[in-house]
Parts: structure tokens; C-alpha cells; sequence
């Protein structure tokens, strides 16, 4: 129901047009910037070499795994490239179809592993991701680049603690819900 003023007469669905006092100003909020980076580095690695070499940023994330760790399993994968199983599983498949990677059980695991197809797909995308990070770092001397990358990794290594408190905040949410009068 809407007042005479033509607003509505629920407060919640008041109309808020300034910026809110409590709000995470982008340039300030550090999950903003390296969401906005990443996005950047996704969006436009993805266009280059699904153009050039037929494979996704994700397929390339793979490829450079297993360009560190040849028999990585998928698992693995999730863990160091920080991405979900079903991007994974999408992205393994994709370069199994493509004869870029094979699969070998041993035991229980299904080991990955380049072929020559896919470590000369590597080499070939290699020059144009290392020159998309060049042009990301230009103006930054050699001493910033080295504070920034250890910063990053320091970031990457409280991932754990994030997780632990992303879990937390899943199981209380849960657990709220199942309260008796609450709507899940």
C-alpha cells in the first residue's frame, strides 16, 4: 500500500537514494578491489585464449597446476586453484576431450597429468599470461611487486581461518532456521 506521497507504507521498502554511513567504500575494502581484479583477470584471459588456443581461464588454471605438480588429482586442484569441484570436473573434462591432460588411476586416485599437446598449450599461453601480469604491474617498482606478492600470500594463508569463520556463520544461519516459529 502506498501513501499519498506515493511512498509505501512498509518501512523496509522505504527507498534508500544516498550512499549509506555504514557502507564499504570500493577503493577501501579489499575483497572489493581483488574481486574487481580478478574479474578483470578472468574476463579478459578467458577472451584471449578461448580466441587464440580453444581453452578458458579455468582449463588454463589446470594446465598450470599440473605444470607445478604433474599427478595432481582433481581434488588437489580444488584445493590449490581455491575454485569448486564442478569447475574442476568441467574444466578436466575439457582437456581430456581436447588430449591435453590424460588421467591415471593409481590406487583409488585418478592422477592428471599433461601430455606433449598439453605442455606445448601451456608454453603457448605462458608468454600472454605472464605479459597480462607485466602490464597489471607497470609503475610498480621491483621492492613493491615483492611486498605485494608476499602480502597476497600471506592473504592466501589466512584462507583457512576465513573458511572456518564462513562455515560458522553457514552452521549458525542453519541452526537459527531450525528454530521453532522461524521460516527457513
Amino acid at each position: 500500500m502506498r501513501t499519498p506521497d506515493g511512498s509505501s507504507a512498509d518501512p523496509s521498502r522505504a527507498v534508500i537514494r544516498e550512499p549509506l554511513p555504514t557502507r564499504f567504500p570500493p577503493e577501501e575494502h579489499i575483497p572489493a578491489l581483488v574481486t574487481l581484479l580478478n574479474g578483470m583477470l578472468l574476463w579478459g584471459g578467458s577472451r584471449i585464449y578461448r580466441n587464440r588456443f580453444g581453452i578458458g581461464v579455468n582449463e588454463w588454471r589446470i594446465l598450470g597446476e599440473l605444470s607445478n605438480v604433474p599427478g595432481a588429482t582433481a581434488a588437489r586442484a580444488v584445493r590449490d586453484l581455491g575454485v569448486n569441484k564442478a569447475i574442476v570436473s568441467r574444466s578436466v573434462a575439457t582437456l581430456l576431450e581436447k588430449g591435453l591432460i590424460v588421467q591415471e588411476a593409481a590406487g583409488r586416485a585418478q592422477r592428471l597429468y599433461l601430455t606433449a599437446a598439453g605442455a606445448a598449450m601451456f608454453d603457448a599461453v605462458k608468454p600472454i599470461a605472464g605479459r597480462r601480469e607485466e602490464l597489471l604491474l607497470e609503475g610498480f617498482s621491483p621492492d613493491e611487486v615483492a611486498r605485494l606478492r608476499a602480502a597476497l600470500v600471506r592473504m592466501v594463508g589466512n584462507g583457512p581461518r576465513l573458511r572456518a569463520f564462513d562455515d560458522t556463520m553457514i552452521e549458525e544461519s542453519a541452526a537459527e532456521r531450525a528454530l521453532p516459529g522461524r521460516e527457513a
